[in-house]
């Protein structure tokens, strides 16, 4: 007789599907299923949380899967706040919007100015947790964030940003004052990337990328 859980099996091996990773906490919307798995915790690191905001922004900028994709196609309107950013956009995010610009600004930071970077355990009730860490400071934190032109147009966290850059137009607007600040924005020429900044009026009136 077939195997009739071959299909789950391959979309996450088994220590994916161990009840202590965040995965399971984080990744869909069933709440009476994460009740059962994890008991009370649930209640407070549910995949709005700020434990897996951490936890999302960090696994996707390492490496986007399955996981990944299936939570940034989720088109639901986000009634909780984006723990992780403070940004300001003029349309409405949802929670795939979350995760997608969450993970940008994990994956292009290269510097937190005034900030410290501080760990903990996702789940400080269970021993094998993983840890998350986050920044702090008593002081405003300035994020830079830069990216790399050689890989950037094969980069699918901003691809996706791309598609719909205005949820994420304070990230656009750091890489490009970075770079041009470090005299590397020239380097983003014929890319994805170049060719927004080119085709923006905001950005032509700041020298494009001259």
């Amino acid at each position: 007789m077939k195997n009739s859980y071959s299909t789950i099996s391959k979309f996450g091996n088994h220590q994916k599907s161990s009840i202590s990773n965040p995965l399971t906490y984080c990744v869909g919307d069933n709440r009476i299923a994460s009740n059962f798995l994890h008991g009370s915790t649930s209640v407070t690191l549910g995949p709005e949380s700020k434990n897996c905001q951490l936890f999302m922004s960090q696994y996707c900028s390492e490496k986007w899967d399955g996981f990944c994709e299936v939570v940034s196609n989720n088109r639901e309107l986000s009634y909780y706040p984006n723990e992780l950013s403070r940004t300001y956009v003029q349309v409405p995010l949802s929670k795939g919007d979350y995760l997608i610009v969450n993970t940008a600004k994990n994956k292009y930071l290269v510097d937190m100015i005034n900030g410290t970077k501080k760990s903990e355990p996702f789940d400080p009730n269970v021993a094998a947790s993983p840890y998350i860490s986050y920044w702090d400071s008593k002081e405003t934190m300035v994020p830079i964030y830069k990216v790399n032109p050689k890989t950037i147009d094969n980069d699918i966290v901003m691809n996706k940003i791309l598609e719909n850059p205005k949820i994420a137009y304070d990230l656009l607007l750091n890489i490009y004052n970075n770079m041009k600040r470090d005299k590397t924005l020239q380097q983003l020429k014929n890319t994805k990337l170049g060719n927004f900044y080119e085709s923006q009026t905001f950005f032509k009136n700041k020298g494009g990328l001259n």
